[in-house]
């Protein structure tokens, strides 16, 4: 059954499939991205700033007439909660809805960057308005099904020294593929499938393409997973690439360890394996080799939210680019090839780190044209 609304199938009697936007079709050798798509409302306030203010004005008279009660944990709560509870009630500030989820980000990267992409996620009701600006940017929607329950809202709230999300995991528990028997034929033309990041929801489609003979990649996030015995139940398969920030690994590990340890833990999970650490750097290792990409310093960023997502679409575009199909993967991967092949990872842990820096310091996504110039420009010294 056909409807007037374009560009995102959906379940059950009462919804329908759709058509893709025209032409998308066409794309070969797509990049399929598994992932959220949802809404963010972004909220710029200066609310903490003014707390941040309170809270000073209130140690500083601590100290200037009870400095003996600074390690009287009760009377240091007292003194934050009136903190918060003097700040005006109401707060104004400048919002606006846009698209969210890690699916959402890595498609419009990858896009961004000249890679034909697909995106497969879950939406529910009051998202039809993203489908027409996912297909503005060339992303192919044909595989995003509509379920009718309420699409989920995280909010972000934005200050000149941070930022936060407010997530709503009830709801975006709900934005699954349950019921779905997601034929083969989604992915066909498909070279790559990017699962952001690797979920029980997403795990049967990961399964799916990898059994079609797609290069695998995918994320790890406490977010999804928090402890190894949970991945161990996920994750069934050496899959071909996957990304994970130290910081997430230390607290699945309960500790800290170095990148060379962490890796021994991990490496069942993956064959090629890539480690951020932010402003100190980045690592790609192999059952062969560990590369070492060092942090860049950069003193203007706006905000660094979205620089793993566009760290890993800038690395898998290179991926892309370089390497024909699993076969060609493969072969790089074998012991004899391991020269080439670092010379290849070394260009893709390179070319991702400017992608992250361009993000952050931008805010923007970064095409291919926009990249090549910012890479020529880029200081090192700055």
């Amino acid at each position: 059954m056909r409807a007037s609304a374009r560009g995102f199938k959906s379940l059950h009697l009462r919804f329908f499939y759709a058509n893709q936007q025209p032409g998308a079709n066409g794309l070969k050798n797509k990049i399929i991205v598994i992932g959220e798509l949802h809404q963010d409302l972004y909220y710029e306030s200066d609310f903490y700033e003014q707390l941040l203010s309170q809270i000073i004005d209130e140690l500083i008279n601590l100290i200037r007439f009870n400095p003996d009660d600074l390690a009287n944990r009760k009377l240091l709560e007292r003194i934050i909660k009136r903190a918060f509870s003097e700040t005006p009630k109401k707060i104004i500030g400048h919002c606006f809805f846009k698209r969210g989820g890690n699916g959402n980000n890595s498609s419009e990267y990858l896009a961004a960057l000249g890679i034909p992409t697909k995106l497969m996620s879950v939406i529910g009701r009051g998202s039809k308005w993203m489908i027409p600006e996912l297909q503005e940017l060339g992303i192919d929607t044909d595989a995003i099904y509509k379920i009718d329950e309420i699409t989920p809202v995280s909010t972000i709230i934005k200050s000149s020294f941070t930022t936060k999300i407010h997530l709503a995991p009830n709801l975006k528990n709900k934005m699954n593929f349950d019921g779905l028997d997601i034929p083969d034929d989604v992915f066909k033309n498909a070279k790559m499938l990017f699962s952001t990041p690797i979920a029980e929801k997403f795990i049967k489609l990961v399964e799916q393409g990898h059994d079609l003979g797609l290069i695998t990649a995918y994320n790890i996030e406490t977010q999804k997973v928090q402890t190894i015995e949970k991945l161990d139940r996920l994750i069934k398969h050496r899959y071909d690439f996957f990304f994970f920030n130290l910081k997430d690994a230390y607290i699945i590990l309960g500790e800290k360890k170095p990148v060379y340890e962490i890796d021994e833990i991990f490496k069942k999970y993956g064959r090629i394996r890539v480690y951020t650490a932010g402003k100190e750097g980045s690592y790609v290792l192999t059952d062969d080799l560990l590369i070492s990409y060092p942090g860049i310093e950069v003193s203007a960023i706006v905000d660094r939210t979205g620089a793993g997502d566009c760290y890993a679409a800038g690395f898998l575009s290179k991926i892309y680019e370089l390497i024909k199909d699993k076969d060609d993967l493969d072969a790089h991967l074998k012991p004899e090839n391991s020269g080439k092949l670092e010379a290849l990872l070394s260009e893709c842990i390179e070319y991702a780190s400017y992608t992250a820096i361009y993000k952050i310091t931008k805010q923007e996504a970064p095409d291919k044209e926009k990249m090549a110039k910012f890479i020529e420009e880029f200081d090192l010294g700055k």
